[in-house]
């Protein structure tokens, strides 16, 4: 997968063969086909792996007696690390293999299935601001997950350009726990105080 990652790097997907990845991971091609399917479950594996240590990680974040926006911070942190580490991975899933994945295939479930368990994983970090009042309640968990990582995915890549300070975890969580309009509606209540 290494291998597979370093040459996926250098040119586009349907540029490089399955022959290539062998010479690069110095082993025989019907090794690569004791682990992968083919390229793209190689593409898939590779992106993912990891994974289920990452939602690990979630589930587990919570700190007894943390600040609720601290856990989410550290949640978000979890995620964005996940994602930014395998970047080139992941753009190759969205863009060039999104051709797979649209038909309802088996790619285009496994990697629902994986992100099913992420938004599972940080639905019940939600759950726990729900329980202390601090997230809305008439909305459910996961659709504020959901929420959440569609902010995740946008600070990460629609707004790579921009600067790091309006595209920080902090900002990101900032959003979502207060929405874009919280601090307009502040100062417009207290006009004296800026």
């Amino acid at each position: 997968m290494q291998a597979a990652e370093r040459l996926f790097g250098t040119r586009r997907v349907h540029e490089i063969t399955l022959d290539e990845i062998a010479r690069e991971a110095d082993v025989g091609k019907g090794t690569l086909y004791l682990y992968f399917a083919d390229k793209e479950d190689m593409i898939f594996q590779a992106a993912v792996s990891g994974f289920e240590d990452m939602c690990r990680k979630v589930r587990e974040g919570p700190v007894p007696g943390a600040a609720f926006r601290d856990t989410l911070l550290r949640t978000c942190e979890t995620v964005a690390g996940f994602f930014q580490a395998r970047r080139a991975l992941f753009r190759i899933i969205l863009s060039e293999g999104a051709r797979g994945m649209e038909g309802g295939g088996g790619l285009r479930q496994r990697w629902l299935d994986h992100r099913g368990l992420m938004t599972e994983a940080v639905a019940a970090i939600i759950a726990q601001g729900m329980a202390s009042g601090e997230v809305r309640g008439d909305v459910p968990a996961g659709v504020l997950a959901e929420y959440l990582l569609g902010m995740l995915r946008t600070r990460s890549w629609e707004l790579e350009g921009c600067p790091d300070e309006q595209r920080s975890i902090a900002v990101t969580v900032d959003l979502f726990l207060g929405g874009a309009g919280a601090a307009a509606r502040a100062c417009a209540a207290h006009p004296g105080r800026a």
